[in-house]
This record gives structure tokens, sequence and C-alpha cells, in this order.
């Protein structure tokens, strides 16, 4: 059936019109076809009004008028310039006004609106060739444009979500150029632990970042190897100054270079270049730390700037103190060598005994040995023997001398062995000849000798200018006694 405001086709028994929504009226059963179209010859049902094949009006018959011959030809029923659409809307179009001066009743066939449309029994007329070509047409047409819209849309949208993608690994790549990575290398050295005070390891880096930006930066390490940040890329690594260990150990440079070269898809990915070689920091001996060495490491100590970074300047003064404190041990060593060393030159040894001259002689006495004999004499004058040493059988000689030349005394040695020791005492010897004033030219010193041997066989505890002016008066020959017997007769010692 057709819509009697939109003209639109619905199925038969619609209650309301698919297109434009308007309420159908009830469809009477269809009148038999009782007449024929005078235009069409198509039949027609009694009382219509036009023809449901060509839409003519129809013109009621004279009853003598024959039924058209079907095979004359059929008039064309649209006049010019009308199309089927014009003639599908002039038939369900309300009749004009008659131009007669009575009154017209209104056309039954021409509703005034939905509500007030009522079918009459006129048979449905049916739609003609034309308006069904239109129709399709208008239906390809639009099929076409939605068709085409919807290609566009599709379109659009893949061009977006590619544009997305394309966008989106752009970025990708961007943020996997930029990244930092964590990079571990390889350090070793003993004593050094930076998570016990000690400062990191300064590294330098110099490369080229996958991004072609140019590297050159110092980093810093700990002791596990761990600090270095870097974007992927090629880069070269060397060690710029020793670390300062908690106790203020410093370390030898190493000299030898790291190769690192790496590429990731993981922003957050961990980079182990352990595999690449080492750094091995061999300590330096404290002695051997020179102020340029802890400037240097001070330096770079002092450059980190981590929160958690050591005290620099203490780590300066550990380092110092070290190398203060190993030259302070040094000296004191050199010392107590020297001492040995001098010590051991003042020894005097023959087969049965030894003993360590007094320091006090030092370089100012010479020994002479004979056997189990040893004499002593001053450097100044080799005329002046001041002791000398025997061995005998018995601890003493019957007669022990004169004020002169006397016993000292005497070390046991052995069972039956003894070692006596004679000594000058020359204070009293010169200043006795100097009295005398005696013409033996071997009983002549000068007064340097004089003081040098009183000097020597006292210890220092008298001065021969004050035996010499006390001569007479007092004797110090008891002086000489006391000194050789401490430190020659007490010396002694068995081998």
């Amino acid at each position: 059936m057709i819509c009697p405001f939109c003209h639109a086709e619905v199925a038969d028994g619609s209650s309301f019109c698919t297109s434009c929504g308007a309420k159908l009226p009830s469809m009477p059963p269809e009148p038999v076809p009782a007449a024929f179209c005078t235009h069409c010859g198509a039949p027609v049902s009694p009382g219509a009004r036009f023809c449901t094949s060509c839409g003519a009006r129809i013109v009621a018959p004279d009853a003598d008028t024959p039924a058209p011959d079907a095979d004359a030809p059929v008039p064309d029923p649209m006049p010019a310039g009308e199309t089927v659409v014009d003639m599908a809307r002039i038939a369900v179009a309300p009749a004009p006004a008659s131009t007669s001066t009575s009154a017209t009743a209104p056309d039954p066939y021409a509703p005034t609106s939905p509500q007030d449309f009522t079918y009459d029994a006129a048979p449905k007329k049916k739609m003609g060739r034309g308006k069904v070509a239109a129709i399709a047409v208008g239906a390809l047409v639009v099929a076409g444009l939605a068709g085409g819209g919807i290609w566009y849309a599709v379109d659009q949208q893949n061009q977006r979500a590619a544009a997305e993608q394309a966008a989106q690994a752009k970025q990708r790549a961007q943020d996997l150029a930029d990244a930092q990575h964590d990079v571990k290398i390889s350090v070793s050295a003993d004593g050094w632990n930076t998570h016990g005070g000690a400062s990191r390891l300064p590294v330098h880096v110099v490369g080229t970042a996958s991004t072609g930006d140019a590297v050159d930066e110092t980093q810093f390490v700990d002791s596990d190897g761990e600090g270095l940040t870097l974007r992927q890329g090629t880069y070269e690594l060397s060690v710029v100054a020793s670390p300062i260990a908690a106790d203020g150990t410093l370390y030898a440079v190493p000299m030898n270079t790291l190769q690192v070269s790496f590429t990731s898809d993981d922003v957050n990915e961990n980079i182990d270049a352990t595999g690449v070689g080492s750094f091995a920091l061999t300590p330096v001996a404290a002695l051997d730390v020179t102020t340029e060495l802890i400037t240097a490491a001070y330096a770079q100590a002092s450059a980190d700037t981590a929160a958690d970074a050591p005290n620099a300047d203490e780590l300066r003064d550990a380092a110092q103190s070290r190398h203060d404190d190993a030259a302070a041990q040094k000296a004191a060593d050199d010392a107590a060598a020297a001492e040995r060393e001098k010590r051991e030159a003042r020894r005097v040894a023959t087969a049965d005994y030894e003993l360590y001259l007094p320091e006090y002689w030092d370089g100012r006495v010479n020994v002479q040995e004979d056997g189990n004999k040893v004499a002593i004499y001053a450097n100044i004058d080799f005329r002046l023997e001041m002791c000398w040493i025997e061995v005998h059988s018995t601890p003493r000689p019957d007669a022990i001398g004169d004020v002169a030349t006397s016993w000292i005394g005497s070390a046991l040695l052995g069972p039956g062995e003894y070692a006596w020791v004679y000594a000058n005492r020359w204070g009293y010897i010169i200043a006795d000849f100097n009295r005398q004033n005696s013409s033996d030219p071997d009983t002549y010193y000068s007064f340097e000798e004089a003081e040098e041997v009183v000097d020597l066989e006292t210890g220092g505890a008298i001065d021969y200018d004050t035996i010499l002016n006390d001569f007479g008066e007092r004797d110090y020959s008891y002086l000489v006694d006391d000194y050789i017997a401490a430190n020659i007769v007490d010396a002694i010692q068995p081998l």
C-alpha cells in the first residue's frame, strides 16, 4: 500500500507509515475490477477516480462505449513537464476549487490531516513504473553516498590510528634514546669499601650516545661497581684519581680503560658491563703517598655531591695523618737502625768474649785486637792507650799497679778463665809530666790531646784543666776507674 502523506510504499495492513510515521487508514477489501482505464486500458475498480496503472483520471464511460482495444496505442497520461512523482502527488492531492459560484462539496479523497483521514471504497492505486525506478535510483544514490561515507570514515579512522601508532613508535624510540641506564662495572681494591665510609671512584666517561650527543663527564662508582648512569651508546671509561679509604689509604691510579657499548629495548634495563674488564686498584704505601696524590683524591672526593657521600675533609685528613704517621715511624725505624749500626760498630769480639764500647766513644777511639788481647786508643794520638783486656786463669793479678797505671777489674768468662782490664789514668800522667817539666819529648802532649783523653776516660765527668789546677791537692783517679769499670769490665760477655 502507499502512504497517503509521504507516498512511500508500506506493507499492506500496516497501521503506521515506516517513513513518515503517520497513522494509516484501515484498508477495506479491494473491490473486484469492473471497468477499464480509458487511457491505458487497464482494469479499474468501480468508482475509482484514478487508474492504478497509469495514474490517469477515470472518466465514467457511456453504456454504449466499448472497451478499449488492447492492441491500440496507449496515450501518454503524463503531461509535459511532469514526473511520475508529480503525477503521484496529483493523484492524492485535493481537487481544485470549482469556478462555479455554487458551493461544491469537499473531495472525500483529499483528507486534511492524518487524524481525520478516512479511506473510501476506492481501490488501492499501484505505484507507476517511473516512480519505482526513481525510488530505486534514489535508494542506490543514498546507498552509494552511505557507502562512500562509511569508507571515508573508516579510512580517516585508519589514518588516525596509523598516525597515532607512528607517534607512539616515535615517542618510544625517543624514550629509549633518552633513558638513563644503571651500568655496573668491575672494580677491586684491598681495604676500599664505600659502605664503610670510603669515597667513591671517580670515572671519566667519554663517548657518544645513540642520539649522536657527545658525552664527556666524570661519574662516581662505589666499591660494588655501581653508580654509572648512561644512555645507550658507545663509551670509554678511565679512572681520574684515587679514592680515599676510610682509614686514609690511597691507591695507584690504574692506567687501563674500559670500552662499554650497549643498546636496549627496555627503558628500565640495568646494564652489566663487568665482562669488559676491570679497574684493579693497588694500595700505595703510606710513606710513598705524595702531596699531589692526596690533593687529586681530595678534589674528586669533594666533587662527589651525592647525599650519601662521605666528608671529603675528614678523608683528606686521614690520608695525611696516615702518611705523617708512616713518616714518623720510618724516622724512628731509621734511628733505631742507625743505633743498631752504631752499636754494632762498637762491638768488640774475640774467640772467648765480646763487649760493646760506650756510645760516648763513637768515632773517637780505635781498637786493636791480638788474639784474646784487646787494646783501645784515643784517635787524637796513637800513643794514648786508654785501656786493654787480657785473659787469665785467676780473677786478679798479685800486683794491681800504681797511681798512673792500674788493674781496674775482671770479668768471669768461664771456669778458670777471666778477662782482666787495665787502664792508664792520663789526667794524672800528663799533669805530672807537666809539673816535672820533663825534657823527654814523648812525655809532652798538647792541651787539646790532654783534654780529649781525660774526657774519654771519665765520660765527661771532669776536664783536664781542673785536674792540672788541683794536682797535688786532690786525686781524680777514681773517676777514671769508675767509668772504665762500668763501661768496659761490666760490658764483657763470654762467648
